[in-house]
């Protein structure tokens, strides 16, 4: 497996509509369609991109919207807050 430090740099977390005050602080789960897309990296990189947005959106004044969209070199997946659980997910699994 790759080094941690080098694939959350290339973790890029995309400009999100708007700010609604999301906390994305409940159960973190992953859809059986990301396992399968990032394979042996997926559980690393789901709780990498909640971390981000933590420190990127939810710390932050302007707040966090309930999506966000995030990308790996050339794959787009999303983390969604529905108050209860943050589900990370492949577009195609909504």
């Amino acid at each position: 497996m790759e080094n941690q430090t080098s694939l959350s740099n290339r973790l890029v977390l995309l400009p999100q509509e708007r700010g609604i005050g999301c906390q994305f602080d409940g159960h973190i789960c992953m859809t059986r369609t990301f396992q399968q897309t990032f394979g042996k990296m997926a559980s690393f990189l789901a709780i990498t991109a909640v971390s981000r947005i933590l420190q990127e959106r939810v710390a932050t004044a302007a707040g966090a919207d309930y999506l966000q969209v995030l990308q790996y070199e050339n794959t787009k997946f999303w983390v969604i807050d529905d108050g209860e659980i943050v589900t990370v997910l492949m577009p195609e699994d909504y």
